[in-house]
């Protein structure tokens, strides 16, 4: 397996607290991962834009 990957259980085992490879949490942390992503590359254009 690459490096910081996952394998992503088929169903969610609800444990407390839940699990690095439930679907849900790793969805809701791709998700945040991409919105990071998407941020920093705006500001980047903002800066590129300003000068």
């Amino acid at each position: 397996m690459g490096k910081g990957t996952i394998k992503v259980k088929k169903k969610c085992c609800h444990s407390q607290p839940p699990c690095k490879s439930c679907p849900i949490v790793a969805l809701r942390k791709l998700l945040k991962d991409q919105k990071a992503a998407e941020v920093k590359k705006a500001q980047k254009k903002a800066k590129k834009d300003a000068k």
